[in-house]
């Protein structure tokens, strides 16, 4: 058997929690109503709603300080 060193762990640990991450983005992002995926499922409303008056207003775009 093959000896590990940390780095080939780290290497995993890494790979592996990126590969989550991507899933969880991509089922965070999809618009179905129901998802079933590794044994889990969920219902939910996949419109999105936002309170305005939480919002943060964006600043127009400045033109740069002229010297």
């Amino acid at each position: 058997m093959e000896k590990y060193n940390m780095s080939d762990i780290g290497i995993l640990i890494t790979t592996i929690a990126g590969a989550i991450v991507l899933i969880l983005g991509a089922l965070q992002k999809s618009k179905c109503k129901t998802i079933d995926c590794c044994c889990l499922k969920c219902d939910r409303d996949p419109a999105l709603k936002t309170d305005p008056s939480q919002m943060t207003p964006r600043l127009p775009n400045r033109p740069p300080d002229a010297p």
